[in-house]
């Protein structure tokens, strides 16, 4: 049961949380272990129970439908001949990590043991997250990160481990309250698919959680094979704690305005915060903090709205400027993918699975019986990931280097990049000429890609996706009025760099190279059904994928931690310049996108973000 308005309206909570999400809820759960009351408002339902949240293979399932999604939309984006992408994010208790696709590993690491590794793959290893710290922000690295990644970690081991699924994916805290483990049913392609990136130099990684991530393997899922369900913030958190007195959670509660006062030549305080509930105005005061956790999309809207962001927005949306500060909105960053899909031989498609049969109701009834037996369809999830540096993925690499630079150190001389925007494109360059994993495929099993143009659910199929993890072109997410319930303007300003859209390109090349090995060649009828063989020289798949391409909603850096004159909104303690007590805890604090996807960084900053307020670092 989460908490009546009437327990909330008016009163007053030492801690007030804007955002039921993954970091928030992780926070809110961490501080309510002491004395103190916490209050966490959340813009969405509850939901908790719900076999469409819990259910591992519905992922997607959830997408514009409002009960559980935001269902944003970004401008239309003059560098795709005006499309615009559609964006989910989870607007339910729980946030986004009740929607997401459940992967579930961590970035690169610096504490390596012994010399398993050389020098300079030490150095290569490290700077995944020492980017933070390289930043301006002192304590964020890996050995500080690592025990918050432990933290929370409720490993749960395989029951048989073979060369793709190790008990070494699984190393830490069983006890953590985010279990997870292998997905539950395989797919078959999964040793095919291993042996032949190994075929074309590629190698397996035994121990992803615990040494480099470079290479590919089986990566562990949000997933608890013993009640066969989802885990995600909201029954890792939130229900194992409900009972608490001190934490109360209110749904349906959308937070218009954060209340600030501030004193002649004083630092602004948070008061409290105004929502809405049931269309009604209610207000809620906060002794000691208020902290945003609304994610990459709204904390900066709610910042925006309260007066806090750059004043010339401000003053054009009709918003009072109560703290100039121009980085709110600003170092908009995210991971964005595409596929290409081959059928499956149909005299052999007997022996793998796929997630095709889902779209035959028949099918699917069946599979949610399987389901129940930790069989089936349902109990899927895309997991063969593998990430790999530039080299490895084109003959062109060096090509697409020297261009990058000669585009970096044209933008500097033109005053077109930042301070900041440089130091960021330093670590990035740093990462290709260390050959650090730049670039992410997966195997998905099925037909996902666009146009849809299969023939129905008996046959089978395969996609390799491409991702491009470290783009160099900076989006924006501003308001468009100062109307608390209109969407933010999304604007990614995708492939704003050119070689953005050249790495995607090279990317689905070498997915195209790597279904011609033995391993998966056999496996496959050889016909490409999209993009296509009309889409066969570079420039015709770069327009393939400008009107395909998704994002893979890890949204980062619209709030980032960076010194104030690199463009920064909050310091490395999280709090927001200009402000006594107002912090922002969740992902869009990531200054410097990180490679792999995102929920455990998420809960991570929720949990080194409990013990920041608490005094402890």
């Amino acid at each position: 049961m989460t908490t009546p308005i009437a327990d909330v309206s008016g009163k007053k909570f030492d801690f007030v949380i804007i955002g039921g999400g993954t970091s928030g809820l992780a926070l809110a759960a961490r501080l309510s272990e002491d004395d103190v009351s916490v209050l966490v408002l959340e813009a969405g339902s509850a939901n908790l129970g719900d076999p469409m949240l819990l259910t591992p293979a519905l992922f997607g399932a959830h997408f514009k439908n409002p009960k559980y999604d935001w269902n944003f939309e970004t401008a239309p984006q003059k560098s795709l001949g005006g499309r615009s992408v559609y964006f989910a994010r989870g607007k339910t208790l729980g946030g986004s990590s009740a929607i997401n696709f459940l992967q579930f590993h961590l970035p690169s690491k610096s504490d390596i043991e012994g010399n398993r590794f050389t020098l300079s793959e030490f150095a290569i290893i490290q700077t995944q997250l020492a980017a933070f710290e390289e930043l301006g922000n002192p304590n964020w690295n890996w050995n500080v990160l690592k025990k918050y990644y432990d933290k929370f970690c409720g490993s749960i081991p395989p029951k048989e481990t073979t060369g793709t699924t190790t008990y070494a994916a699984h190393q830490g805290n069983e006890d953590g309250p985010v279990k997870y483990s292998h997905p539950m049913v395989p797919s078959g392609f999964e040793e095919p698919y291993h042996e032949a990136l190994k075929n074309i130099g590629i190698d397996r990684v035994q121990d992803p959680f615990c040494g480099d991530i470079n290479g590919t393997w089986i990566t562990p899922v949000s997933t608890n094979p013993e009640t066969k369900s989802r885990t995600y913030a909201a029954n890792a958190y939130y229900t194992p704690n409900q009972n608490r007195t001190n934490l109360a959670v209110l749904v349906d509660a959308q937070v218009i305005k954060i209340n600030l006062t501030s004193e002649l030549n004083e630092v602004v305080t948070a008061t409290g915060v105004t929502f809405l509930h049931n269309g009604k105005t209610h207000e809620v005061s906060a002794r000691k903090e208020v902290i945003l956790s609304a994610g990459a999309i709204m904390s900066p809207q709610i910042l925006e709205i309260s007066g806090i962001g750059n004043k010339d927005i401000l003053e054009k949306a009709g918003v009072e400027v109560i703290v100039n500060l121009p980085g709110v909105g600003e170092n908009v960053q995210e991971h964005i993918y595409s596929g290409t899909t081959f059928e499956v031989k149909s005299e052999i498609s007997d022996q793998f699975m796929t997630f095709d049969c889902l779209k035959d109701p028949v099918q699917r009834a069946k599979q949610t019986e399987l389901l129940a037996q930790g069989k089936g369809a349902l109990g899927m999830v895309p997991s063969c990931m593998t990430f790999i540096p530039i080299a490895k993925a084109t003959p062109a690499a060096e090509e697409i280097y020297q261009r990058l630079k000669d585009t970096i150190n044209s933008g500097t001389t033109s005053n077109r990049y930042s301070n900041g925007l440089q130091k960021q494109y330093k670590i990035l360059l740093k990462k290709i000429e260390q050959g650090e994993f730049f670039c992410e495929t997966v195997l998905a099993q099925g037909f996902s890609t666009g146009p849809c143009d299969f023939t129905g659910a008996r046959e089978k199929y395969i996609t390799m996706m491409s991702f491009l993890n470290h783009p160099f072109s900076r989006g924006t997410i501003h308001i468009q009025s100062a109307d608390a319930l209109k969407p933010p303007a999304i604007d990614p300003h995708y492939f704003e760099v050119e070689q953005d859209l050249r790495i995607f390109i090279e990317l689905v090349k070498f997915n195209r190279r790597l279904v011609k090995d033995k391993s998966l060649a056999t496996l496959i009828t050889g016909e490409e059904i999209n993009p296509g063989l009309e889409a066969g020289t570079d420039e015709a798949i770069g327009n393939y994928l400008k009107q395909r391409f998704s994002t893979t909603f890890h949204t980062v850096g619209s709030c980032s931690m960076l010194p104030l004159a690199d463009g920064g909104v909050v310091n490395h303690k999280l709090t927001v310049y200009g402000t006594a007590n107002l912090r922002v805890v969740d992902i869009s604090i990531v200054p410097l996108i990180v490679g792999p996807h995102l929920q455990t960084t998420a809960y991570a900053i929720g949990e080194i973000a409990a013990d920041i307020i608490k005094g402890k670092i």
